[in-house]
């Protein structure tokens, strides 16, 4: 018999997603999208939110305007809307529990951390700001709304190999990993 200690290599790096894994942000964003989506008429469905979660804004925005069949926005407009309620409202995101606990045993373990997200900027460096103690414990973060690097937003890698490859001592592709991550995608 095989023993659990043998059949996992040990963690030698961790990439977090940030909305919904590491911040409990989800319903803040559901509650923005849909308030600025209800200005032009229409419902933000949780069919749409599956559609676009997870998404580079830009292109979830898109995806919704075609979805919802939203006339007279444009991506960029919405953003914007989107943005000024958020801006207000994600100072009030906490983090989900355990995970606290978790980014300081892996510190506390020098287990190099990163995040990889899709949220705005703007929306990162407020959630830094509000829980800076906690975000000093990762190495970096990239985020794909901003970083050329990124040429494709999720649920395509690109962004997981990018944030991978800045650890000083980076780990192989193939040993970039994250739950309902495909490499062949």
């Amino acid at each position: 018999m095989t023993s659990a200690k043998n059949q996992f290599k040990p963690v030698t790096h961790c990439i977090f997603d940030m909305d919904g894994l590491l911040i409990d942000s989800e319903k803040i964003y559901r509650v923005a999208f849909s308030a600025v989506i209800a200005r032009y008429g229409r419902v933000y469905t949780n069919e749409a939110k599956m559609k676009v979660i997870g998404k580079h804004p830009l292109d979830s925005l898109r995806t919704l305007i075609d979805l919802l069949k939203i006339k007279g926005a444009t991506p960029e407009k919405l953003a914007e809307e989107i943005k000024e309620l958020m801006k207000v409202w994600i100072k009030d995101a906490k983090f989900k529990p355990g995970a606290k606990k978790l980014i300081r045993h892996l510190a506390a373990h020098k287990i190099p951390m990163a995040i990889a997200t899709s949220a705005w900027v703007e929306m990162v460096d407020i959630l830094r700001a509000c829980h800076r103690k906690t975000f000093s414990l990762f190495h970096h973060i990239v985020v794909s709304d901003t970083d050329p690097e990124v040429a494709r937003s999720k649920p395509a890698p690109d962004i997981f190999f990018v944030c991978a490859s800045r650890f000083p001592k980076n780990p192989p592709p193939e040993r970039v990993s994250k739950s309902g991550f495909n490499p062949k995608i």
